[in-house]
C-alpha cells in the first residue's frame, strides 16, 4: 500500500511539473544551450555571443569577456564535448527585470586539455516566447591555476 501511495504521489508531481511548462522550459533552456556548445564546438568562441541578450551585455564588459574566453582556451584549449549533469528551474514574478522563467544548467564539458564545469544561468520573461543567456561561469582547477599566477605575478610586480 505504501508503495502504491509513492507512485500516485511521484506520478502527481510529475504531471503536476510537466503541466506547468517545468519540463517543457528545460527543454527549451537545454536546446539553445546545446546550441551554443555545439556553435563553440565547431567553431571556437567564433559566433557565441549571438546566444547572450542586451540584458548579459548591460552587466558584462566586451574586454573582460574576452579575456575571460581566452583564459579558458588558455587553461584548456578548445572544447570538444559537452554534457548536462544537473538542472533547475524557477518561475516567477517579480519586482525586478527578471519575472518569467530562469533555469540553470551545468555542464560537465570536455576540452583538449581537461574537463570544465560550466554553469548556464538561462533566462525567459514572462511575456517572451525564447530563452537567452544571462550568466555563464566558469570552473576547473586548471583556470584557478592561472587566475593565482596572475595575481602572484600582480603583487610581485608591485613589491618591485
Amino acid at each position: 500500500m505504501k508503495r502504491l501511495i509513492g507512485l500516485i504521489i511521484i506520478l502527481g508531481v510529475s504531471v503536476s511539473l510537466y503541466s506547468c511548462g517545468v519540463v517543457e522550459g528545460k527543454g527549451e533552456a537545454e536546446k539553445l544551450a546545446e546550441s551554443m556548445f555545439q556553435n563553440r564546438t565547431n567553431n571556437g568562441w567564433n559566433g557565441s555571443d549571438q546566444y547572450y541578450p542586451a540584458l548579459f551585455w548591460e552587466k558584462t564588459d566586451t574586454a573582460k569577456w574576452s579575456n575571460i574566453q581566452n583564459l579558458v582556451t588558455e587553461a584548456h584549449g578548445e572544447l570538444q564535448s559537452f554534457s548536462l549533469n544537473t538542472w533547475r528551474i524557477k518561475s516567477g514574478v517579480s519586482t525586478n527585470q527578471l519575472s518569467g522563467t530562469l533555469v540553470t544548467l551545468v555542464y560537465e564539458n570536455t576540452y583538449d586539455q581537461g574537463r570544465v564545469s560550466e554553469a548556464l544561468l538561462l533566462y525567459k520573461p514572462l511575456a517572451g516566447t525564447k530563452y537567452s543567456i544571462i550568466g555563464h561561469n566558469f570552473n576547473s582547477t586548471q583556470i584557478q591555476d592561472l587566475i593565482e599566477k596572475g595575481i602572484e605575478q600582480a603583487v610581485s610586480e608591485k613589491a618591485v
